[in-house]
């Protein structure tokens, strides 16, 4: 299996010219905004959904990329999908609800949820955090030892690729390149075989 290797979940979104740099929690990437760019987007892609077990690093890169986002949370918690708030701050999504109130957005928008792949959005960014980092990450969220756990597990087992076997968007993972693919209108990218295998490297 080929195998593409995080260096510790940083993201690096860079170009030749209009190149800034920020930092967000830590990690420090250089942000092209989208936004400012005069290329033309593919017309056809409406919702990027970023996904990846909570804690890989989603909302830091949705905010380097420099688009508008949508907080799957917030949009359930404003149509009634959202259930009960738990001590760590997680809440569970009626995603089949949600599906069913589910409008597209008028312009390129990035979706920002690890359940985003559950709704009807045009195209997929999947994000990967080594094991080790997301242990940290989740603890220093106040999450239980059990779940802890078995965010790892998932994480280590493929993330939410094991969702992903049959699903014919375009997919994209890999820790550098988004900006580049969104502009070249999301093509087909990366297939669960040759999807990150944290069991498979050294």
């Amino acid at each position: 299996m080929i195998c593409l290797k995080l260096a510790n979940c940083l993201f690096r979104v860079s170009s030749t010219k209009h190149e800034s740099q920020s930092c967000y929690r830590g990690m420090v990437f250089n942000t092209w905004p989208l936004q400012e760019q005069s290329m033309a987007l593919d017309s056809t892609i409406r919702s990027i959904g970023v996904i990846g077990t909570p804690g890989c690093g989603k909302t830091t890169l949705c905010k380097s990329l420099g688009l508008p986002v949508i907080s799957l949370r917030d949009f359930a918690e404003q149509n009634g999908c959202l259930g009960e708030v738990e001590s760590d701050g997680a809440a569970p999504i009626d995603v089949e609800a949600l599906s069913r109130v589910w409008v597209q957005p008028a312009e390129l928008t990035l979706i920002d949820s690890h359940l985003a792949h559950f709704i009807p959005v045009d195209a997929l960014i999947v994000v990967r955090c080594h094991p080790d980092e997301l242990k940290t990450r989740l603890e220093s969220r106040g999450y239980s030892e059990e779940k802890v756990r078995a965010n790892v597990e998932v994480e280590m087992l493929g993330g939410p690729w094991n969702d992903l076997l049959e699903d014919s968007r375009p997919i994209f993972e890999s820790n550098e390149g988004h900006f580049e693919w969104i502009r070249d209108g999301c093509p087909n990218h990366t297939t669960p075989n040759i999807a990150i295998d944290w069991l498979a490297l050294p």
